[in-house]
């Protein structure tokens, strides 16, 4: 592989694995909120 190969590979995996961590500590701050599947008392059947 050329030097410019291999300097385009070096940074590209830099960006994705950046955003999986972005991503991941992001959520870890702001985690989203439970979803309620079951019906309440208050909702009509």
């Amino acid at each position: 592989m050329s030097t410019s190969a291999i300097i385009m590979m070096i940074v590209f995996i830099v960006v994705i694995w950046g955003g999986m961590a972005a991503a991941i500590l992001k959520l870890r701050g702001f985690p989203d909120p439970p979803d309620d599947d079951e019906p309440t008392t208050d909702q009509a059947v």
